[in-house]
C-alpha cells in the first residue's frame, strides 16, 4: 500500500499517462477522418455513426485503464510495461482503422481485446493493494475479463452480427460498472487525479482542433471567406477552452466516489470536439452542403455541453440553476443561428459568438461565489 500514488497527497499525472493521453489522441484521430470525407459536398447519419462507433472502443480502453490507474498506479516496473503494451495495441487498431477493409476486423478485436484483459490482469494482480476492499479489484477485472470475452467471440460471426456481439461487450462492461456502483464506492476515486486526467486529455484535443485549422490552410488560396473561417474556429476553440476550463477547479474539491459521472459524461465531451473541430475545417474549405453542416453543428454543440454540463450537475448541485438556465440559452442562440440563411463561415461565426455568449453568462454570476454559491 505504501507505493500506491493513491495514498500520495500531491499527486500529479505521471509522464506515462501523458504519454498514453498522445497515443490515444493519435488513434482518434485516424477514427475522425471519417468526418473529413464529404462525398459530394455531403456527409452523412452513416458516417457520423461510423465514426462513434469506431471512437467507442478506443475511448474505453483509455477509460478503463484510466479508472484502474486512478486507484492502483505504483509506477512500478510491471505496471510500465503494461501500460506501454496496451498503448502498442492502439496504435495497432489506429492502423486498421485508417486501412478500413473488413479483412482487419479480427485484427482489430483481437488488438482491443488483449488491451481489455491486460487492464483486467492488472486488476487481478492488483488485488491486494488495497487488501482488495470488498473485492473491488477482483470484481471490476472480472467484469473487464468478461465483456473482453464476449467481444472477442465476435470474431466467429459474419456482419452485422459480429459488430452486434463486439458492441455488446462494451455494453456489459459499462452497464456492470453501473450496476455495481455501490460495491465500487469502497475504494472511492481519486478525485484530484481524474479530475487532471480528463482535463489533460480535454486540452490535447483542443490542440488538435488548432492543428486542424492549420492543415486546412495549408494548402488552399486565402481568401476573405476561409480567413474568416480560420479566426472564427481559433476564437471558437478559444472559448471553448474558456468554457471548459473556468469553473474546473470546483470539481477538484467534491469527493466523486466511482468518478463515473464524470468519465462516462466525457465521452460525449470528446465526441462533441471531434465533430466540432471538424466543422471549423470545413467551414475553411467550405467543402459541405450546408443542411449537413447544420446538422453535425447542432449534434456537436449539444454532445460537447451535455458532455461538460453532466458532471457539474451531479456533483456540484448548486450550479444546477446556471447550468440549466445557461445551456438553454446557448442552444436557442445555436438553433436561431442554424436556422439563418448564412454560408458555412457565417454560421461558424454565429456559432462562435454564441459560444462568447455562454463565457459572459458566467461572467454575471462572479459576484455569487460565495460559501454555498459559485460560478457556472
Amino acid at each position: 500500500m505504501k507505493d500506491l500514488r493513491y495514498f500520495d497527497p500531491h499527486r500529479r499525472a505521471t509522464w506515462l499517462e501523458l504519454f498514453f493521453d498522445l497515443i490515444f489522441v493519435v488513434a482518434l484521430r485516424d477514427a475522425s477522418q471519417v468526418l473529413s470525407e464529404a462525398h459530394a459536398g455531403h456527409l452523412g447519419a452513416q458516417q457520423f455513426l461510423r465514426f462513434v462507433l469506431l471512437f467507442l472502443p478506443l475511448w474505453w480502453i483509455w477509460a478503463g485503464h484510466t479508472i484502474y490507474a486512478n486507484r492502483f498506479d505504483t509506477d512500478s516496473r510491471q505496471h510500465r510495461l503494461s501500460t506501454l503494451l496496451i498503448m502498442f495495441l492502439l496504435i495497432v487498431i489506429s492502423a486498421q482503422i485508417s486501412a478500413g477493409a473488413q479483412e482487419h476486423y479480427a485484427l482489430a478485436v483481437a488488438c482491443y481485446c488483449g488491451a481489455r484483459l491486460i487492464i483486467a490482469g492488472m486488476y487481478f494482480v492488483s488485488r491486494r493493494k488495497h487488501h482488495d476492499r470488498g473485492g473491488f479489484a477482483t470484481t471490476v477485472g472480472t467484469v473487464f475479463a468478461v465483456g473482453a470475452g464476449i467481444s472477442l467471440s465476435s470474431v466467429l460471426l459474419d456482419p452485422p452480427w459480429s459488430y452486434l456481439v463486439f458492441y455488446a461487450g462494451i455494453v456489459f462492461d459499462m452497464a456492470a460498472l453501473v450496476l455495481l456502483d455501490r460495491r465500487l464506492h469502497v475504494v472511492p476515486a481519486h478525485t484530484a487525479h481524474l479530475v487532471e486526467r480528463v482535463g489533460l486529455l480535454t486540452i490535447i484535443l483542443l490542440g488538435e482542433s488548432v492543428i486542424s485549422i492549420s492543415a486546412a490552410l495549408a494548402n488552399i488560396s486565402w481568401n476573405p471567406s476561409n480567413v474568416m473561417a480560420a479566426v472564427s474556429g481559433f476564437v471558437m476553440v478559444s472559448a471553448i477552452w474558456w468554457i471548459y476550463y473556468d469553473s474546473f477547479h470546483l470539481l477538484e474539491h467534491r469527493k466523486l466516489a466511482t468518478g463515473h459521472s464524470l468519465l462516462y459524461s466525457h465521452f460525449f465531451l470528446f465526441v462533441g470536439l471531434a465533430i466540432l473541430a471538424s466543422l471549423i475545417r470545413h467551414a475553411i474549405l467550405d467543402d459541405l452542403d450546408p443542411d449537413d453542416f447544420r446538422r453535425l453543428a447542432a449534434a456537436g454543440t449539444v454532445l460537447f455541453f451535455l458532455g461538460k454540463q453532466y458532471g457539474y450537475y451531479m456533483e456540484v448541485p448548486e450550479l444546477r440553476p446556471y447550468l440549466l438556465s445557461n445551456t438553454a440559452a446557448v442552444f436557442a442562440l445555436t438553433a436561431l443561428v442554424l436556422m439563418l440563411p448564412l454560408g458555412l463561415g457565417g454560421m461558424l461565426v454565429g456559432m462562435t459568438a454564441t459560444m462568447i455568449c455562454y463565457v459572459l453568462l458566467n461572467l454575471r454570476y462572479r459576484h455569487l461565489v460565495r460559501v454555498g454559491q459559485v460560478s457556472a
